[in-house]
Parts: C-alpha cells; structure tokens; sequence
C-alpha cells in the first residue's frame, strides 16, 4: 500500500502578516525599539505560517509564526508535510473542519 504524503496535496509557508498599516508600523517601529536595546531584528516576527491547497491555493491554516524562529516553525510544518499523510496532518495540527 502507497501512502500519499500530506506534502503532495498542501504546501507551507511564511507570509507577511495581514493587519491594518498602522498596527504593520507599529509592529515594525517596536522592532527598531527592540533592535535599539540590544534585541536583534529576527527576534520580533512578523510573519504567519500559512498551509495552503496546491489545486486551489485555499488557506486551510494561518497561524503566527512568533513562536522562536518562523524558519524553524516553517521546517518543522514542511517535515510534518513529507512525513504524515493528510489526515495525519490535519489531527496533529487540530484543524477543525477541514474537509
């Protein structure tokens, strides 16, 4: 028996955040604030993790990747992708309804 990976039917990514521009600029001046300080620029994300349809492009999951890394996040979904199969996938990361 073949079992078809998650990774052949959804793909992941990081995208900037949605949000109304004055939240984006204050996002982002927090980030100058931080990086002044000693923070450094990559410690403040400003990305969603976003699992999309390969046929349809559709949005199944959209989360914040603020997490730690957003790269480690995003490995760490694409691994889960490769690995699982789509029901696999979808229970492991709790997605209500998706058909």
């Amino acid at each position: 028996m073949t079992v078809t990976p998650a990774s052949e039917h959804l793909t992941a990514d990081l995208e900037p955040r949605r949000g109304h521009p004055l939240r984006k600029a204050a996002r982002w001046a927090a980030t100058i604030a931080f990086a002044a300080v000693g923070g450094g620029i990559d410690d403040v994300a400003h990305f969603d993790l976003v699992v999309r349809r390969r046929e349809s492009g559709r949005e199944i999951l959209r989360t914040p990747a603020d997490t730690g890394s957003p790269d480690f996040l995003l490995d760490q979904v694409r691994r889960d992708l490769d690995d699982k199969t789509v029901e696999e996938f979808v229970a492991e990361w709790r997605l209500p309804g998706f058909p």
